[in-house]
């Protein structure tokens, strides 16, 4: 998991959301992120970009287990509002290649409520 920590350690945007990474290893990972009012829309829920983001560190960690990769495509779809105080992203890589790879991203609250689906597609760069 050492590429990976390194991975989220230079990702200053990841660490300003209040990401934290706590495991990622052969094409999954699991983040989580402990909801505050900085995280927080107009209507008191989590904003739809944090969701986002989450998912999205969640699947370059995953990627990156693998070999060194970046995306190309990333879709999510909204399911329920979160409930809890943690959200948790939990990436696993669905289909791959040598080049390319598909990922799916499943966010959910500590309350146990799937809050998002994500997907997304990477590009694996040429191993050295």
């Amino acid at each position: 998991m050492d590429q990976e920590k390194s991975y989220i350690a230079n990702d200053t945007f990841a660490k300003n959301l209040g990401i934290n990474l706590v495991s990622a290893d052969k094409g999954s990972s699991r983040c989580e992120l402990t909801v505050g009012d900085e995280h927080k829309n107009g209507l008191g829920s989590v904003h739809g970009a944090v969701i986002f983001a989450l998912a999205d560190v969640a699947f370059a960690a995953a990627c990156n287990s693998v070999q060194a990769s970046i995306g190309m495509q990333a879709d999510i779809r909204y399911l329920n509002r979160p409930l809890g105080n943690t959200l948790i992203a939990e990436a696993d890589e669905i289909a791959g290649s040598n080049k390319i790879a598909h990922y799916q991203v499943k966010v959910s609250d500590d309350q146990g409520s799937l809050v998002a689906q994500f997907t997304g597609m990477a590009y694996r760069f040429p191993k050295k």
